[in-house]
């Protein structure tokens, strides 16, 4: 084999295994890169929070703009988890909570929550309740001020967006036809 032919093979060798490279490389980098585009319906429309005697499940917060978790609550999931929301939801941006309360209430009961908000500020509601009994939720110091809601239990989660009219924000629980376990948040929305 002459010198000539000799850098002839060697430079394909080398030619052939920057290729083999090349392609492990790129098999690699597409493996390990991160998702990216437009998210797909995977949002929920309002935060979830697991009810009380609920058994223990993730429930979480996801901005739609960009998928990234904004608040988690239980246990990490054993496999996927698959997320929905319903044409149109929006999701509530929360600054923070401003009371939390989980409490038994019996018929005739009655539990009020208070927050002194300035005027025009936007507070999110939401209200779960399980038992058997039917729960009232008054609200006043709103710009929908005397406003009630009525909440079967057990049910669906129930959001209401408040705006404060400036003094101070009560919210009122009572329960009729029974006994509920409740579990209540106002939240500030930004």
């Amino acid at each position: 084999m002459t010198a000539e032919a000799g850098d002839r093979l060697r430079a394909g060798v080398l030619a052939g295994l920057s290729l083999v490279a090349l392609a492990a490389g790129g098999w690699w980098w597409r493996a390990k890169a991160p998702a990216t585009g437009p998210v797909p319906a995977a949002t929920v429309a309002t935060p979830v929070v697991p009810a009380l005697g609920e058994p223990a499940g993730r429930r979480v917060l996801i901005n739609p703009d960009d998928g990234l978790i904004v608040g988690a609550t239980g246990t990490a999931p054993e496999g996927h988890v698959v997320f929905h929301q319903e044409s149109g939801g929006e999701l509530a941006d929360v600054s923070h909570v401003l009371w939390q309360d989980r409490s038994h209430l019996v018929e005739g009961a009655a539990l009020v929550r208070q927050a002194n908000p300035s005027a025009d500020e936007r507070h999110l509601l939401l209200v779960d309740c399980s038992g058997a009994g039917v729960l009232t939720v008054a609200y006043s110091g709103s710009r929908a001020d005397g406003a009630s809601q009525r909440v079967e239990c057990p049910g669906p989660p129930t959001t209401l967006t408040l705006t404060s009219a400036g003094g101070p924000l009560q919210v009122r629980f009572t329960v009729s036809e029974g006994s509920v376990d409740l579990d209540a948040r106002l939240m500030a929305l930004f």
